[in-house]
């Protein structure tokens, strides 16, 4: 992987950074108005500041709902139509099938699983823990928080944020911009 410029350095970027790390990326400098004391590399404050030749893009900011996860896709596309590569990040203790597809800017954090024929969109997050099994697709923008579930041959909308612990059970369907509390268990069509 090419070097990497963060884009955040807030809580959940260190997770990010941990992988990156662990991949043997070295990440060029981070997009932050805020220091980032804990991060080696330096700082910009301003998106304009970078252009694709200093690296790739890997967005390190998080967010728990639908309009936080529709600005951060929103960050991410605009990063891509001025020429940035954002290839997927997969932390080596997550298991990603040869037969799923990750799209750009997909992050995967430690011990997630994602299964044979899942489709994880752009931009998405698959965090600690989760699972996304068989033949779902997770829509882009959507964030599978730690120790979720998403069973087999689900469709889960854009933007949505699947929260901690949630389950969708087997062939569920999620319309874009949801919210699915922590806990959750959610039956074939949520609405």
């Amino acid at each position: 992987m090419r070097p990497v410029i963060l884009v955040g350095a807030g809580g959940h970027a260190k997770a990010i950074v941990e992988t990156l790390r662990d991949m043997g990326t070295f990440i060029a400098a981070y997009i932050d108005p805020k220091p980032a004391p804990w991060l080696d590399a330096r700082q910009v404050v301003k998106d304009q500041e970078v252009v694709p030749q200093d690296g790739d893009i890997v967005l390190g900011m998080g967010a728990v709902d639908p309009a936080g996860l529709c600005r951060r896709l929103k960050l991410l596309d605009s990063y891509l139509a001025r020429g940035f590569v954002a290839q997927p990040v997969v932390h080596r203790a997550a298991h990603v099938s040869a037969d799923a597809i990750l799209e750009a800017g997909v992050v995967v954090l430690a011990g997630a699983v994602i299964q044979p024929g899942a489709i994880v969109g752009r931009g998405s997050i698959v965090n600690t823990g989760a699972i996304v099994e068989h033949d779902s697709l997770i829509g882009m923008g959507t964030h599978v928080a730690p120790g979720a579930v998403v069973l087999g041959d689900c469709r889960v909308g854009e933007c949505s944020m699947i929260g901690a612990g949630a389950v969708l059970l087997q062939a569920c369907s999620v319309p874009e911009e949801t919210l699915i509390s922590a806990l959750t268990r959610i039956g074939q069509r949520y609405s």
